[in-house]
């Protein structure tokens, strides 16, 4: 066979790809460990910032120290559709019949082993004969931040299309579940200088001492304005943030997914705002 044939071209081109392909999957495998850290680290260090931890109080802390921070003030909460707290154990057994390893689940933190389990919902359904409209207990996650051993802010996930698409972040809420103790979006691809303007810390600012509730406890959720909150909603400022010009859809995005988001945890909320009264001293004012 003479080199320049086109058999030997052929097959030195497969020789080639075979040999890229082997490279990339023993890479891909070499750095999924670092992979998942990072994104987990990611996490974590937004649901911190969401709590009040700013840049400077990360400032010389490792990747297990922050870790560890995380573990020590919060607690993880699940809570399905019902309202009724579910245990994280209740996933693991799931999972496990689809083939996951206990110890594999075990090292997972809440929020991961959450999103594998979504991930797998329809999987389970059709094993349990169901859809997964039936299947679907609609569980979610509620971080509890707890920095002296007491309840501070309830964390909550948000997410939902901004402009160009998904946008991902956090709100806390005190623990009258209606005061917005901070709000952060940490994944999104809205436009630099426009709809990106939102998710920024300094506009995040804004969001802070804002009010879900309205004066009768009616869900109202916080919205982004068009131009300047004080001038075109005075009467309602408490509900509202200053919007950005060109980022009309963006706003128009957050208005709508966080109102959803909210709706969703609103009946658990709820049971804690009469928990939460019940339990507080008389005369004592939040």
């Amino acid at each position: 066979m003479r080199k320049q044939s086109n058999l030997y071209i052929f097959g030195f081109a497969i020789a080639v790809c075979l040999f890229a392909s082997v490279v990339l999957a023993v890479a891909s495998t070499a750095l999924k460990p670092a992979q998942t850290q990072q994104v987990r680290l990611d996490i974590i260090q937004n649901i911190l910032s969401v709590a009040g931890y700013s840049a400077e109080d990360m400032k010389g802390k490792s990747p297990a120290d922050i870790i560890d921070l995380y573990e020590k003030k919060f607690e993880v909460l699940l809570i399905d559709k019902n309202n009724t707290p579910v245990q994280r154990s209740e996933m693991e057994k799931e999972l496990q019949t689809l083939g996951y390893k206990e110890a594999e689940l075990a090292e997972m933190k809440t929020f991961e082993l959450l999103e594998v389990y979504n991930a797998k919902l329809k999987l389970l359904a059709k094993r349990a004969g169901e859809t997964v409209e039936q299947y679907d207990k609609g569980i979610k996650v509620v971080y509890l931040y707890k920095p002296e051993g007491e309840i501070k802010y309830y964390i909550i996930p948000i997410e939902g299309n901004g402009l160009w698409g998904m946008m991902y972040g956090y709100i806390a809420l005190k623990t009258d579940l209606n005061t917005v103790a901070g709000i952060r979006f940490y994944k999104h691809i809205e436009t630099p200088g426009l709809g990106a303007e939102l998710a920024k810390p300094s506009h995040n600012e804004k969001w802070i001492g804002k009010k879900i509730l309205d004066e009768d406890g009616k869900l109202v959720s916080v919205k982004v304005a068009k131009g300047d909150a004080e001038q075109s909603h005075a009467q309602e400022i408490e509900h509202y943030v200053d919007g950005i010009s060109g980022a009309t859809l963006t706003a128009k995005g957050i208005n709508e997914f966080l109102k959803a988001d909210l709706q969703t945890y609103e009946p658990y909320f709820k049971t804690r705002r009469q928990t939460e009264e019940t339990q507080q001293p008389a005369g004592e004012v939040e």
